[in-house]
């Protein structure tokens, strides 16, 4: 489920870092780790049955809620086949692997309670037998997509009067209507057209599956012909490498 969680998140632009060591027993978190975790403006945590068996979850876990009370870091909690209940009170397996770990591990055990607890309250998915992972997957890449920041706090910052303009073509836009829509920006050259097409591709791109911005298209298509921008837009729109086009029909069915 995270191998495929971890590829969406990727194919949406969202970089993301995923552990795929285990911790030695007796050793702490490693620094690479620590600073992915600090560094993280949201924090995704897939609680599973056997999670709380291991002290290296229980220990990324404690120090994720650190980061939420001293860096404001957002925290989606996916339970996976595993009641919240569970994660929250530490019954069922919870309450088992903590018995174990009041052995083994009791100095901890204070904190990794209180972060479980607090994770535990968090609204986030919940996993079961009647769940489509797919769907799932699909919407936490998609409030994922919405927390993240846009990109035109940095690309236009500097622009003078390019915020009034970009809501008024949102507004055309019309986003989440339904259906196909296409907008038109007409003006004399140096007028601001490309820019501000930029600037709203910046801003909502990230709010769809699949997103290109293609610019320059009448002196590319005279220099290298249509096919190697219908190669191009294909490329980025199927997210792969490598397409060929043998003809402008063919690209464009």
């Amino acid at each position: 489920f995270v191998d495929h969680l971890y590829a969406a998140l990727a194919q949406q632009g969202i970089l993301a870092y995923k552990d795929d060591e285990t911790l030695p027993r007796g050793e702490r978190i490693g620094p690479t780790l620590l600073k992915a975790i600090q560094e993280s403006r949201i924090a995704l945590v897939v609680f599973s049955e056997n999670y709380a068996d291991s002290s290296w979850c229980l220990d990324e876990l404690a120090h994720i809620m650190e980061c939420v009370d001293t860096k404001g870091q957002i925290v989606e909690p996916i339970f996976y086949f595993v009641d919240p209940s569970d994660v929250r009170k530490q019954k069922g397996k919870y309450g088992k692997a903590f018995r174990k770990h009041k052995r083994e591990n009791k100095h901890k055990v204070g904190s990794w309670r209180k972060a479980l607890e607090k994770a535990g309250n968090l609204s986030g998915w919940v996993i079961d037998e009647n769940s489509h992972e797919a769907k799932c997957t699909k919407e936490i890449v998609g409030t994922i997509s919405s927390r993240l920041p846009t990109l035109t706090t940095n690309v236009n910052k500097d622009l003078i009067g390019i915020e009034t303009r970009l809501q008024d073509l949102k507004s055309k836009l019309k986003m989440g209507s339904g259906g196909v829509r296409i907008i038109g920006i007409w003006g004399v050259g140096g007028g601001g057209k490309t820019t501000l097409a930029s600037a709203a591709y910046a801003e909502i791109s990230h709010r769809f599956e699949a997103h290109c911005l293609l610019q320059n298209i009448r002196e590319e298509s005279n220099k290298h012909g249509l096919e190697k921008l219908q190669e191009k837009f294909l490329e980025l729109i199927l997210k792969t490498k490598n397409v060929v086009v043998g003809s402008e029909i063919e690209g464009r069915s």
